[in-house]
């Protein structure tokens, strides 16, 4: 799906009467559904006004590249004189005149999308989540969103009807609204007013028939979140079948049948199939057949096959006769699977195949594999808001503070003081995501540690560096035993 999104989800606005608790989880939840559907998505969350204006332009201008173009907006909205503006986190809502000039009118986002063209345009509009201004302001300045018109080829979705407010909680961590969209996106094949409807009677049935949702459309032609194809990934330079390998059918070639074997989780089947692949003529080979065996390999090495897992921890020489015209399709397979599953999408919720990174991404700076690295570095750009590190010709290191606290007690079986590990920090924020339901606790070496940050991070060994309170003092920590890293 060659499709764009700017989700925005503010909030931490000024004053603490006019917070919202759900906005950013809105957001969220919103892109990384949209993810996987196949949009690429422009994220901000608590964004300024100039943040507004700084997305909206770099948003509109890469819009003339999609055929699909879609601005979600959860947070305050408000109508004056009749024109609908959204808040950015430092609007004045002290005064009529100054929150119209502190706010972000829509009408400039419709006529942006408008101006690039795509030939789908869809705006949804989570706002109005209460009254965010004084009581003492006169009619100008009215509860809800005016109707707005739609141009050519656009949906305008309002969470409420027009002049009537939404409701910021009901829906668990997001508001109702948002959450009856998340019920409904993946539906397939639902033409998109269809899926509307699906979201207008959640929206009634959750609000107990206080909140009744709103569209307003000129689509011409029907247009479907959900037609099946979850391709995400852009110019790439092999068919769908290709990207999304599940699609593969074997045309009874002997690489084929490799590449058959390779999928079977069963040591006697790869084992004989990746002998087969060694005595391979890379020369004969077409580059969408390379780009799936490299595929294959990495799965087969992962899947722990002694002889693959060797081929891996000796990947740049063993690489180096599947390279022509300095492209090495093996390696652009290697790379792909590490980051896409057998569907073509993007492995979410930092669900990569990280456990070889650290052989893989020793080639990095080699200079026989520049051209692969440029291709997995452009095939993330769509997703690396959701990544910590981009796998690159010029690798830059990611720093990560670790927060410790020391235990008075010592682990009657190794005889050591324990650090038991509260936080992790990166770029001053906490990801350390914890079970819900409490935690358990468990024992590691801080060596040991650091290798399964590198993994769950994905980020290899040699471009992490850590530091922490108690540099120096720690050999034994107390970690969970579950836990989750938040890029958000």
């Amino acid at each position: 799906m060659n499709a764009l999104a700017l989700v925005i989800g503010n909030n931490n606005y000024l004053l603490p009467k006019n917070k919202l608790d759900n906005a950013m989880n809105d957001a969220k939840s919103i892109s990384r559904k949209l993810i996987k559907l196949g949009y690429h998505v422009i994220e901000i969350l608590d964004c300024t006004r100039n943040d507004f204006a700084s997305a909206i332009s770099e948003f509109s201008t890469k819009l003339e590249q999609y055929n699909v173009g879609l601005f979600f907006f959860s947070g305050h909205g408000l109508q004056i004189d009749g024109e609908n503006y959204l808040a950015p986190i430092d609007a004045d809502f002290s005064e009529e005149k100054v929150a119209k000039y502190t706010s972000f009118p829509i009408k400039y986002i419709l006529t942006d999308m408008e101006k690039a063209s795509p030939k789908i345009k869809i705006v949804i509009l989570d706002a109005c989540r209460n009254n965010p201004y004084p009581s003492t302001f006169r009619g100008s300045f009215t509860n809800g969103l005016a109707p707005i018109y739609a141009p050519k080829g656009t949906i305008i979705a309002f969470s409420t009807s027009p002049g009537e407010t939404a409701m910021d909680s009901g829906g668990g961590k997001n508001s109702i609204y948002t959450k009856s969209i998340l019920k409904h996106i993946e539906d397939k094949n639902i033409p998109i007013e269809d899926f509307f409807k699906r979201v207008r009677t959640s929206v009634h049935a959750l609000s107990g028939g206080a909140q009744l949702s709103w569209e307003h459309t000129s689509l011409i032609g029907d247009y479907y979140f959900n037609s099946g194809q979850l391709i995400h990934s852009v110019n790439l330079p092999y068919p769908e079948t290709v990207i999304a390998d599940a699609q593969f059918v074997s045309d009874g070639s002997e690489v084929a049948q490799i590449i058959e074997q390779l999928k079977i989780y069963d040591y006697y089947t790869q084992e004989p199939a990746f002998r087969r692949f060694k005595r391979l003529d890379s020369a004969l080979i077409d580059k969408n057949l390379q780009f799936l065996l490299g595929r294959n390999i990495l799965q087969t090495a992962l899947g722990g096959e002694f002889k693959t897992r060797k081929y891996i921890d000796n990947l740049g020489n063993e690489l180096a006769k599947w390279t022509v015209d300095k492209e090495n399709h093996l390696l652009n397979g290697i790379l792909f699977e590490i980051y896409f599953d057998s569907s073509g999408r993007f492995r979410q919720g930092m669900k990569f195949k990280s456990n070889l990174i650290n052989e893989i991404f020793r080639l990095e700076e080699d200079i026989r594999y520049e051209a692969s690295f440029n291709f997995i570095y452009d095939q993330l750009q769509p997703f690396r808001s959701y990544l910590f590190y981009l796998p690159s010709v010029t690798p830059v290191n990611l720093a990560i503070e670790l927060q410790f606290e020391k235990k008075q007690l010592v682990d009657p079986e190794i005889h050591k003081t324990v650090y038991k590990l509260k936080s992790i920090l990166f770029q001053g924020s906490n990801i350390l995501q914890l079970d819900e339901e409490g935690t358990f606790y468990t024992t590691s070496t801080y060596d040991q540690f650091f290798d399964e940050l590198s993994l769950k991070l994905c980020v290899p060994k040699i471009r992490l560096t850590l530091s922490s309170n108690f540099e120096d003092e720690i050999e034994i920590i107390r970690k969970p035993f579950h836990y989750k890293l938040d890029i958000h």
